[in-house]
């Protein structure tokens, strides 16, 4: 459980610095619309990872919103190849 709540934490800061550009514009909407899509790309991780984490690993998650709000994962560089592809796999092609 402990490594579940550290591979969250970590993915929750690497979405934070991505959006955090968009965040620091004057427009509250754009920031609400941040804290929202942050929201739903956590609860599409989920809290259930099927293997275990003994570190902290970090993830650079790349991403488009596709016409049909869809999620479409262009790259995920992290050093640990199992997270790569449960990441795309839980990511890729979710109705934002």
């Amino acid at each position: 459980m402990k490594s579940l709540k550290t591979v969250i934490a970590v993915i929750a800061i690497s979405l934070s610095i991505v959006f955090s550009v968009s965040a620091s514009e004057t427009n509250p909407k754009k920031a609400k619309k941040t804290k929202t899509l942050r929201t739903e790309l956590s609860s599409f991780i989920g809290n259930d990872i099927p293997f275990e984490i003994n570190k902290t690993i970090t993830a650079e998650v790349s991403f488009i919103i596709n016409n049909n709000n869809e999620v479409v994962v262009l790259s995920i560089k992290s050093k640990v190849s199992e997270l790569n592809s449960f990441l795309k796999r839980r990511l890729n092609c979710k109705r934002n």
